[in-house]
Formats: C-alpha cells, sequence, structure tokens
C-alpha cells in the first residue's frame, strides 16, 4: 500500500512539474517576442490575432478534453465541423425568407443537433459495440467528410444567399465589446469560448459526471464493478465532443461567410495536441480544462510567432510535431519510473 501511495505521490509531482513548464514555456516565448517585436503585446495582436484565432481550437479542445480524459480519442471533430458548418448554412437559405428571428436560431440549433448526433456515433460504436476509438474515429473522419462533400454536391462553396442575413450573422465574429475605453475590445468568439470553458470546468470538476469521467479514464473495469455506467459516460463524452464541433463550426462561418466539404482539414490534430501538450494523458485519466487553455495558448502562440518572423508553414508544423513527441516521450518516460 504504501508503495502505491508513494507512485502516485511521484506521478502528482511530475505532473505539476510537467504543466508548470507548460505554462513558464508560454511566458517564455511572450518575453521572447515582446523582445524581438515591440507589436507583440499590442492589445490588437493579443486579443485579436492571438486569443479569437485561437477560439474555436479552443472550443473543440474543451470538448476532445473530456473524450481523452475518459480514455477516448476522436480524429473526426474538423470533418463533424464541417457537416455543421454546412447544415448551419444551408439551413439558414432554408428559412432566410422567414427572417433573421427564425433563420439564426434554426440554424444554430440544427447545427448543434447534427454536431452532437455524429459524436453519438461515435460514442455507440466505441462505448457500446467496443471498436477501438483510433479506428471508429478515422473511418468517421472519411464518412463526414463524404456527407459534407454529397450536401455541397460535389464540394462546392456555400454561402448564406440573403446579403442582410449574412450581415446579422457574422455579427457572432465580428462584434466587438468595449472593456477599458476605446481601443480596447473584446469580441464575441472569446467570450463564448469563456462561457464553453466555464460550463465545461464545472462540468468536469464539480459533479458527478467529471468524477465518472476520471474515474472511467482511469481504471474502466474499477469505475464499473463501482457501479458507474461507463458506456453511458463514454459516450456522453464523445456528444460533448460533438456538441464543442458545432460551436465551433458557428464561429467559423461567422468569420468567413462560407461553408466547404474540405475545410477544417488538419485542424483535429491541431486541437488533439493542445490537450496533449496541456498534459491530458493518452491513457486517460487525468487531465483539466486550464492545462488545455495552456496548450492551445502555447501552440497558437507559436503560431503567432512564425507568422511575425515570416517562418513558412513547414516549419510550423515541424516545430508542433516536436513539441508533441517531446511532451508524451515525457509522459511515457515518467510513467515508467513511477511504476518501478
Amino acid at each position: 500500500m504504501s508503495r502505491d501511495v508513494n507512485t502516485m505521490k511521484r506521478r502528482w509531482s511530475f505532473e505539476k512539474l510537467q504543466r508548470a513548464s507548460i505554462l513558464i514555456l508560454v511566458l517564455a516565448l511572450g518575453l521572447f517576442a515582446s523582445i524581438k517585436s515591440p507589436t507583440f503585446f499590442s492589445w490588437s495582436n493579443i486579443v485579436d490575432n492571438l486569443f479569437t484565432n485561437a477560439t474555436a481550437i479552443g472550443i473543440m479542445a474543451v470538448g476532445m478534453t473530456f473524450v481523452m480524459i475518459g480514455g477516448g480519442f476522436d480524429l473526426s471533430v474538423a470533418a463533424n465541423t464541417a457537416v455543421c458548418g454546412i447544415v448551419l448554412v444551408m439551413t439558414m437559405n432554408e428559412f432566410s425568407s422567414q427572417g433573421a428571428a427564425v433563420a439564426i436560431p434554426a440554424a444554430l440549433l440544427a447545427a448543434g443537433l447534427v454536431g452532437m448526433a455524429l459524436g453519438l456515433v461515435n460514442g455507440v460504436l466505441i462505448a457500446y459495440v467496443g471498436v477501438n476509438p483510433f479506428v471508429v474515429t478515422l473511418s468517421t473522419m472519411f464518412v463526414f467528410r463524404g456527407i459534407a462533400l454529397i450536401l455541397t454536391g460535389g464540394g462546392q462553396s456555400l454561402q448564406v444567399a440573403d446579403l442582410a442575413l449574412r450581415k446579422q450573422f457574422t455579427w457572432i465574429y465580428d462584434k466587438q465589446f468595449p472593456l477599458f475605453g476605446p481601443g480596447y475590445q473584446i469580441g464575441v468568439p472569446i467570450l463564448i469560448f469563456l462561457v464553453a470553458l466555464a460550463i465545461g470546468i464545472y462540468l468536469l470538476k464539480f459533479t458527478r459526471f467529471g468524477h465518472y469521467v476520471y474515474a472511467v479514464g482511469g481504471n474502466e473495469q474499477a469505475a464499473r464493478l463501482a457501479g458507474v455506467n461507463a458506456r453511458r459516460v463514454k459516450a456522453a463524452t464523445y456528444v460533448m465532443c460533438g456538441l464543442g464541433c458545432a460551436i465551433a463550426a458557428v464561429i467559423f462561418v461567422a468569420m468567413i461567410s462560407t461553408a466547404e466539404a474540405a475545410s477544417h482539414k488538419g485542424i483535429e490534430l491541431d486541437v488533439i495536441a493542445s490537450v496533449i501538450v496541456g498534459g491530458t494523458a493518452l491513457g486517460g485519466g487525468s487531465g483539466g480544462l486550464m492545462f488545455t487553455v495552456t496548450g492551445v495558448l502555447l501552440l497558437r502562440l507559436i503560431d503567432n510567432l512564425l507568422t511575425q518572423f515570416s517562418v513558412g508553414t513547414e516549419y510550423r508544423e515541424v516545430v508542433t510535431g516536436l513539441i508533441i513527441l517531446v511532451v508524451v516521450t515525457i509522459d511515457v518516460l515518467a510513467r515508467k519510473r513511477t511504476r518501478s
């Protein structure tokens, strides 16, 4: 028993060190950027470029955190987001004649239901049928992308036909609320992200469902023996992830005013990377949303820095891949050490 306690203490201490190191890295990079680029810490760069551009990925990462803490994995989030965006635009076009008061709420509801339904497909196949999460979500990634192609007639770009309705919908991305006076404003996407984050933290830390997610991810068999409906909990995490995809789709469509079947390809890797870099273990059972936010900010900060220094996109992928590799390698080595 004492050996198990000591192992848990060593593991907990390492997790604190790992997460602190990510935060220190974020601060160090921010300091370096401020020295090299005087405009880095300007309000427009930090809030408009860094934070606002990170909101959609951040919201998807909130859902992904639940999935990965529960021991799962989801490669289909980008394809799910593309389908939700297409359904969003199609619904607004369908109800455009009834005005924005009907068309926009109907579109938001339709996108949300579709996102959760696609997430439920993953959850049922993984939790109830027992198929490996990697196999399921890799397969549904292609299936969902195919559905998007079918809905768009082979990949055509969709746009809200009614110009007035389109302008009203882009309010979601363009609207700015003043904070400290002229020049210091915050956009709706950041507010949406903060609400999603607050709800996620509450569910994960202060509800029985959140405790069950940790239990299922840590030891699914033990959770079942303790009376937890592990299948339902695991399926619910995928539904939440699907809802996150729908919310992200709303932000994306409001930002670019279009929806395409091929949009957001590769963004699933950014989402997964953010969660992993934030310290959530691939095997499940540990992690947290504030750490995921740190991971999102770190990767967005690196991307922002490389953009400011005119570094090519190919190098950005190399840097992101190396960061993930280092974090996962350290995590694996630490697990082996604490078990010895």
